[in-house]
């Protein structure tokens, strides 16, 4: 087996990379003294969800996936009582409680960790990240989504295997 020094982890908190961050513990462990480079590919959403102001009826909303009870805050109106609607931004797929769950996960081992966000298309970025670094080796989680637009394309990891300047490691 080569030596492997540098790991690339694609990270994004699905369930396919959750299995992949799983084996680059398990690696990292095993191995000694690898370089592990965490890459999220930036691909947060935000929708704008209409909340209705009345005070006895305030649900609270989820502020980074996180409840927050009782700390809901509608916007400050002109005059007392002229809004009785509020917009709220809901974000999905955060950059940020991604990485700070593969840091949760990855604070136990004592290896040397980067972690970076990435544009662009998921595959040709991980790739090209993955050279940029000079990295022996990517561990992808394999996509679950099983539609027909990826039986005909392909998915992500599938694109990353193809593309991929060294050896890919897919977590089933």
């Amino acid at each position: 087996m080569p030596e492997i020094k540098k790991v690339v982890l694609a990270y994004d908190d699905s369930e396919g990379s959750k299995k992949a961050l799983q084996l680059a513990k398990e690696l990292t462990r095993d191995l000694g003294g690898v370089q592990l480079y965490v890459a999220h590919v930036y691909d947060e959403k935000v929708r704008n969800e209409t909340v209705e102001s009345n005070e006895h009826s305030i649900a609270p909303l989820p502020i980074n996936n996180f409840p927050a009870d009782g700390i809901q805050v509608p916007p400050l109106a002109f005059e007392q009582g002229s809004i009785d609607k509020s917009e709220h931004a809901i974000i999905t797929n955060s950059s940020e409680q991604a990485f700070n769950n593969a840091k949760a996960e990855l604070e136990s081992l004592n290896i040397d960790t980067d972690f970076s966000i990435l544009e662009g298309n998921p595959a040709d970025s991980i790739c090209e990240y993955a050279r940029d670094v000079s990295a022996d080796m990517i561990i992808i989680g394999q996509s679950g989504n099983e539609g027909i637009k990826r039986k005909l394309l392909g998915g992500v990891s599938q694109k990353v295997v193809n593309n991929a300047p060294c050896h890919v490691l897919i977590a089933k």
